[in-house]
């Protein structure tokens, strides 16, 4: 099946009683509000989205609606927290509760908030946790500073709670400010892109750290503070 759409895919869910939220570059072009700037504007093959664990069934039975196609074997290794399906050439990657890559998030109960997507907040923490940020990355978070509503709260309870996680996001806030005119591509928007980078990092600077955060600032970067996952070798059934 090709032409699928995220819409076609949060629906299946929702039409089998379950939740489901939409993250990745498509969400971020919705919490934009269709009004991302030309340079951030970029095109996503996938369908990535996040589901509550108790909604495997509503999932499963969405896909099958849809003529999906699931990845047998990925799925069976990894259904405990990510399942992989087809619709013809498209990818739907499923990440059930948790968020694991180089950081873990755990999603599941922010699902629902918004009707369609993760909250803003929480697609910025899932671009943040990377630890080698590619262009697309970076893109996204500043479209994501620049064009919608982030919960600063939420940014600086998760990173204040885990140093490690704390590291990634700073450095990746530095490397996006670093190259902000070129990945902007235009002074104005360059101007407000780091205006915005160096209130975040402000906010983030003043919240409260753990326990936890301050102990493990001691060791520092002597320890590996992240995990560098690997993509999923999956294919249809």
């Amino acid at each position: 099946m090709d032409g699928i759409s995220e819409h076609d895919v949060i629906g299946a869910i929702v039409g089998e009683g379950g939740k489901a939220a939409l993250l990745g570059g498509r969400a971020v072009a919705i919490a934009c509000g269709g009004e991302v700037p030309p340079p951030l504007r970029r095109h996503s093959a996938d369908i990535d989205i996040v589901i509550r664990g108790k909604d495997r069934k509503a999932l499963k039975s969405g896909m099958a609606k849809l003529a999906c196609e699931p990845a047998t074997e990925f799925n069976l290794l990894n259904g405990k927290e990510r399942m992989i399906f087809f619709a013809g050439e498209t990818k739907i990657d499923v990440f059930i509760d948790v968020f694991r890559m180089c950081h873990t998030i755990n999603l599941g109960e922010r699902v629902g908030l918004h009707p369609v997507i993760l909250p803003p907040a929480d697609l910025l923490l899932t671009k943040l946790q990377v630890v080698r940020a590619e262009r697309k990355d970076l893109i996204d978070i500043a479209a994501l500073l620049l064009g919608s509503e982030i919960e600063a709260a939420r940014i600086t309870k998760i990173l204040g709670a885990e140093w490690g996680f704390w590291r990634t996001a700073t450095g990746t806030l530095d490397t996006l400010r670093a190259q902000a005119a070129e990945i902007c591509g235009d002074q104005a928007l360059t101007t407000e892109l780091i205006q915005r980078i160096d209130a975040l990092n402000a906010q983030i600077a003043a919240a409260p750290r753990s326990m936890a955060w301050k102990m493990r600032a001691v060791i520092g970067e002597r320890s590996t503070w992240y995990e560098l996952p690997e993509e999923p070798d999956a294919a249809p059934a």
